[in-house]
This record gives C-alpha cells, structure tokens and sequence, in this order.
C-alpha cells in the first residue's frame, strides 16, 4: 500500500508540466481527497506509518529526499514545500479522523491555497518575508 502511495506520487509528479513544485503539487493531489482519505484503507496506512515503521521506509525515504531538495539554501522557496507537506499531512490525518471537518468549499480554498504557494518564486517569498507586518495586514 504504501509502495503504491510512494508510485502514485511519482506518476503525478511526472505528469505535471511545471517541474518547480510538481513533487509538491503531487503530494497534495495524493492526500486532499476527504473521502478517500477517511476510508479504512487510509487508517491502515496510518497505523502502518505510526506502527511499523519499518514498512513506511519508502515513504519516509521519499519525504527525506524532499526535505533535503527543499532546505538546499541554493533554494528559498524550497522550504515552502516542506510546509505543504506538513500541511498536507495534517489535514489527511484530520480527513480520518473526522471527514466532515470541511466542506467543500472550506476544502477546495485550502487545497487551492497550498497549490498556490508551490509557484511562489525566490523573489515573492523574499517581499513576504521582507514586508513589515502592518503592510501584509493590509494587502
């Protein structure tokens, strides 16, 4: 199952025309689905995770691999995709836990969020992280 998980998210990747962020993008095309991710299958997947690490290897050895890309600092927006990621997984935990938490509107300005921050660039990253607080407050 998780193998599987590790393919899928591979094949998304591959598939997606703009190589900046695609692993990202893949991620979360593969962990917004509320209903699939609330069935039992997904649960298993988890307990697997939390359980038997051991199984998770090629999981935890994908994200790694991400991590280590997005924290290069030859990169900065890099570690945008460290916080889809953890994102993501919160809200697939969350989605077993309670599937009704969002609806889907709520669901689809949270998935189109995180999507939107996969395509910021070094220099839009670099004017949030510049601006005085009261000026993002205001835009």
């Amino acid at each position: 199952m998780i193998i599987e998980l590790v393919h899928k998210l591979g094949r998304l990747a591959d598939s997606d025309p703009d190589r900046v962020g695609a692993s990202d993008r893949a991620y979360i095309k593969a962990f917004s689905d509320a209903e699939s991710n609330s069935d039992t299958d997904q649960g298993a997947l988890l307990a697997t995770a939390v359980g038997r690490p051991n199984l998770a290897e090629s999981l935890i050895y994908l994200n790694r691999r991400l991590d280590q890309d997005n924290l290069d600092p030859g990169q900065p927006t890099g570690v945008i995709g460290v916080i889809v990621r953890l994102a993501m997984d919160g809200l697939w935990v969350s989605d077993i836990l309670d599937a009704t938490r969002f609806d889907s509107r709520e669901r689809a300005r949270i998935v189109n969020l995180l999507t939107a921050l996969t395509r910021i660039s070094d220099n839009q990253l670099q004017a949030v992280l510049e601006a005085p607080s009261g000026e993002l407050a205001s835009r």
